[in-house]
């Protein structure tokens, strides 16, 4: 690490604020739907195939697979077995030895080549790669990824590109989700989330404002607050000249968990990403909300300026 690394890891030099968890969850989601348009398979076993696929023509022992896509023994057995049926992967068994290595089929490193394609029109509609600032920030993000869960082979991340993406976005999700939720009592991370945006704003705020600032479903947000209320963290408001519209406010426990929240995300931040990126890669990511909320924002503004452009009058 070059002695620039003390400077970007300082509290407060790169921030990950609300804009990055909307953005980074609009590129998961996009990603996945990507792979169920091409794929009989989920996220986790797509990741096995790929990580099994980057190690052709070696198998990988079975054990040893779980340990690195950091994956309970009974989830990697279910996606192997999942992956097996499907004539992707064939188990090979070692006579006097315990346990079994997994190994990539041709069928299966054709099913990537597939698939890939799909997901890679999903990573281009999320981040426009001819735009700079997203192409920066798709970079940076396969880079973090490939940080915490290094490709096996170099050639084959440059050859399925997209697919490295999910996988660099799946490990991504699930190590700051678990953080989140051992930092801060169980919470979910879209708790956790609501209660980030109450804190940045400082001020109640309506259930329905928060879902469309934090890009969550109405029933989502009204559970993440449902479970706040629950926990004593927030409480319901209502004004008196609104009463249909419902407002949560942080409670003093819940703007102490929201010190945790914050804490827990600088803390999450630092240990995978600024710790581990160049500067610049730092300030790729760290701008990554601010860059796809302001796209967000233009593409919502023209779609509302075409469908002012086809009204018609009615007819009395």
């Amino acid at each position: 690490m070059s002695d620039t690394s003390t400077e970007y890891r300082k509290p407060g030099k790169y921030l990950l604020d609300s804009t990055f968890f909307v953005a980074f969850e609009l590129a998961h989601e996009g990603l996945k739907e990507g792979l169920r348009e091409a794929s009989c398979l989920n996220c986790t076993q797509y990741r096995v195939l790929v990580k099994l696929a980057a190690a052709e023509p070696e198998p990988i022992g079975q054990k040893n697979l779980g340990i690195i896509l950091d994956l309970k023994p009974n989830v990697i057995t279910h996606a192997v077995n999942t992956l097996e049926d499907a004539g992707f992967v064939e188990r090979i068994h070692t006579p006097g030895k315990r346990g079994s290595r997994v190994r990539v089929l041709e069928a299966g490193i054709k099913h990537i080549e597939q698939a890939n394609p799909a997901i890679i029109a999903q990573l281009y509609r999320i981040f426009p790669t001819q735009t700079a600032p997203f192409r920066a920030i798709c970079e940076a993000a396969v880079m973090a990824g490939a940080t915490i869960e290094p490709p096996l082979s170099r050639e084959m991340s440059r050859k399925f590109f997209a697919s490295r993406a999910l996988a660099s976005f799946e490990v991504l999700r699930k190590r700051i989700e678990k953080a989140l939720e051992e930092s801060c009592g169980g919470a979910t991370f879209s708790e956790c989330r609501v209660l980030q945006r109450l804190g940045e704003v400082g001020y109640p705020m309506r259930i329905v404002d928060l879902a469309r600032q934090l890009k969550l479903t109405s029933a989502t947000a009204v559970r993440a607050t449902d479970r706040l209320a629950e926990r004593g963290w927030v409480e319901r408001m209502s004004a008196p000249d609104d009463r249909k519209a419902v407002y949560v406010a942080c409670t003093d426990e819940g703007r102490h968990m929201q010190d945790v929240v914050l804490a827990s995300v600088d803390r999450i931040a630092t240990q995978y990403l600024w710790s581990r990126l160049a500067p610049e890669k730092c300030r790729d990511i760290a701008m990554a909300g601010h860059v796809v909320m302001a796209d967000l924002q233009q593409r919502e503004e023209a779609e509302r300026l075409s469908t002012l452009a086809q009204l018609r009058p009615l007819k009395q």
